[in-house]
Parts: structure tokens; C-alpha cells; sequence
């Protein structure tokens, strides 16, 4: 029998077993020659069915109500950088917590179509805390922050605590926990973390502040042309759709997001405590910051992160390369994730700490 391999992928991530089964079942053709989901008309009774589903079980889980329009979009997270401050911050002026890689390049791209301030930042720190936050401008859009930081692993508790509209990107730690959604002004999260494959984004958005919204943009730009379509304004990724929906019901015949908050914090804190016993591996991120979905760690030369990763794979623990932005290694528990990998890479992690340590 082949060993398992334990995929600690941060995106694409692995998919629940079960899921994956459903997923090849849904592709294969029905006995009688009908074809399968990847091939009929998303204008179809069958994938109008699945759709009207999929934004029952979101809302759902995301218990907002009709103050809120949630979409499913194209373009993942970096399309939404833009996006956003496009639509809902003309002539305004748009603030931004910055906690790593990511928030940076929210802002970054914002800058090129709005005004933007950075109104707090622990990048003088390396990201290894959550940073204080300033005064907000008076003409504030929104104040955006990054929930969770996959490649520094730092996460908000909760969302931060303003007067102004709170803009999330949650892509990592999207339905990975009870959040209170319905206090958010805006959020988005790319579907290829906790939410299936990669390909569709989820957009939640406050309906008055559609009325933000300048009509000179190009329609497809447009927030309202995707909320009047109903996220069909062209076609959409149905594949993507149909996994997001087979993702939602894995979750809640799990038990829902208390058991994959309880889970995440389980699987995290067998990680972070061998870490923190030992003097080899490194972690620097305050504990009252620390991510439960992407955990980052260095060892003590970094010429041993190349043979770190090898034997690793060889011992069937996938995807554990650090971003390239800062390097070392980073595992990813995303709700697929199980406390079986976790476990087997801890007793590699010891073993390999004991070889060269």
C-alpha cells in the first residue's frame, strides 16, 4: 500500500476526501451518455439548482441577512485590491492595517486608483505583531485589514473596532471559525483555501454602499452588474461552484464552524508547542497573533531548508516551502486538514531535529 502524502499546500489546498470523491463522481459522464457537471449550461435547470444552493448554504454560514449581497467572483483576491477602492472609494480616501505581503498589496494596488493612508503597521517589526492603528481621515472609504496573513501567520482575533465601513480580506480564514460577517462592511476571500478550488471569489458587500458606486465604470467593474445578474454576468466557473458547494456541505455534516474553529486551534497548538519546546525550529510571531491557518517556521541555518523540504516530501509531507517572499517553511491547516498530518510532521520535524540539531 503507497505511504499517504499530507498535503500542507497554502493554496491550492487539499480537498476533504469525501469532497474529492464527489468531485470525480461528478465528472464522469451518467451511464447514459449524460454529461457531467463541468458541461452543462450554467442557464440549465441543474446548474441553476446547484447555484441557488450554494448562496442559501454561504448565507447560512455566514448568518447576514438582507443588509447584505454576496457574490461569487473572478479574478481571486488581487482582482479585489482594485476592485474595492474602484468602486467605493471616489473621491475618498482609503485606510489600510497593513500585517504583511498581502495588506501591502492591497494597498498597493489601491494607491494606483484612489486615495489611500496607512493608518497602521508592523512592518518596522516584521510582521511579527499586530500593529497599533492611528487616526482614520476624516473622508475614511473603509478601513481595510488582512484577517490572516498567510505568509508572516499572523491573524486578528477578531475584526478591529472602528466607525468606519471594515473591509476584510479573508481568504485564509475564510469559514474557518464563527466570524461576525454581518458586521463587515465588505469582504472577499478566494474559494482555494478553505472553500474548494481555485477560480471563484466570494464577495460580501453591504447594500447601501452600492450607492457608493460611480456609474462611469466599465459594467463588468460594476459591483451592481453582478449583484442584478446574480454573479452571472458572464459565465461562471461552474466546476469551482460545484466544489464551493460540495465544500459547504462537508462542513456542516462535520458539525459546522464550531468544530472547524476546535479543530484549527487544535492542530495549530501541536504545531506552535513543538516549536516552541524546541531551540532548533523558530516562530517569532506574538502568540496573541499567531495565524491557526498558516503556521510559518525557520530553522537555525537556512542552507537546511532545501534538505528540510526533500526529506520531508520523502517522508510524504507535501507543500511545506516558505513563501518566497521570506523563506524557511510554513505548513497551512486549512479545514481539510487533518490531525494525522499534523502529527506526522511533528514527529519528522523532531526526528529531523535530532539528526541536525
Amino acid at each position: 500500500m503507497p505511504q499517504p502524502i499530507h498535503n500542507f499546500s497554502a493554496g491550492p489546498a487539499m480537498l476533504p476526501v469525501e469532497v474529492r470523491e464527489r468531485l470525480a463522481d461528478a465528472l464522469t459522464p451518467g451511464a447514459d451518455g449524460s454529461p457531467s457537471i463541468a458541461e452543462v449550461s450554467h442557464r440549465g435547470p441543474r446548474f441553476m439548482a446547484l447555484a441557488e444552493e450554494l448562496f442559501a448554504r454561504l448565507r447560512d454560514l455566514m448568518e447576514v441577512g438582507e443588509k447584505h449581497e454576496v457574490l461569487l467572483l473572478h479574478g481571486g483576491a488581487n482582482l479585489q485590491f482594485a476592485w474595492l477602492p474602484m468602486n467605493l472609494a471616489r473621491d475618498r480616501t482609503a485606510a489600510y492595517l497593513l500585517t504583511g505581503h498581502w495588506g501591502e498589496k492591497a494597498m498597493a494596488e489601491a494607491a494606483r486608483v484612489s486615495r489611500t493612508t496607512v493608518v497602521g503597521s508592523s512592518a518596522d517589526i516584521d510582521f511579527i505583531d499586530l500593529p497599533e492603528m492611528g487616526h482614520l481621515p476624516a473622508d475614511c472609504a473603509y478601513l481595510h485589514y488582512t484577517g490572516n496573513e498567510t505568509i508572516h501567520g499572523l491573524q486578528f482575533p477578531s475584526p478591529p473596532r472602528v466607525g468606519v465601513p471594515l473591509a476584510a480580506d479573508l481568504s485564509s480564514e475564510f469559514l474557518s471559525r464563527p466570524y461576525p460577517y454581518r458586521d463587515l462592511a465588505f469582504a472577499y476571500a478566494g474559494a482555494q483555501k478553505n472553500l474548494g478550488i481555485a477560480g471563484v471569489t466570494v464577495v460580501l458587500i453591504r447594500r447601501d454602499l452600492l450607492e457608493r458606486i460611480p456609474d462611469d465604470l466599465p459594467r463588468y467593474l460594476d459591483y451592481r452588474a453582478w449583484v442584478e445578474s446574480g454573479s452571472m454576468f458572464n459565465t461562471p466557473v461552474t466546476l469551482a461552484w460545484f466544489v464551493a458547494l460540495e465544500m459547504l456541505r462537508w462542513i456542516e455534516e462535520q458539525g459546522g464552524l464550531e468544530v472547524m474553529a476546535a479543530a484549527s486551534q487544535a492542530r495549530s497548538k501541536k504545531l506552535y508547542s513543538v516549536i516552541d519546546a524546541s531551540d532548533f525550529y523558530r516562530n517569532g510571531v506574538a502568540d496573541h497573533a499567531r495565524s491557526t491557518m498558516n503556521v510559518p517556521f525557520f530553522l537555525p541555518d537556512e542552507a537546511l531548508t532545501p534538505r528540510f523540504v526533500s526529506a520531508a516530501e520523502a517522508a510524504g509531507l507535501s507543500g511545506l516551502k516558505g513563501h518566497r517572499a521570506v523563506g524557511g517553511l510554513r505548513a497551512s491547516l486549512y479545514n481539510a486538514q487533518t490531525m494525522e498530518a499534523v502529527e506526522t510532521l511533528v514527529d519528522f520535524m523532531q526526528e529531523f531535529e535530532k539528526r541536525h540539531g
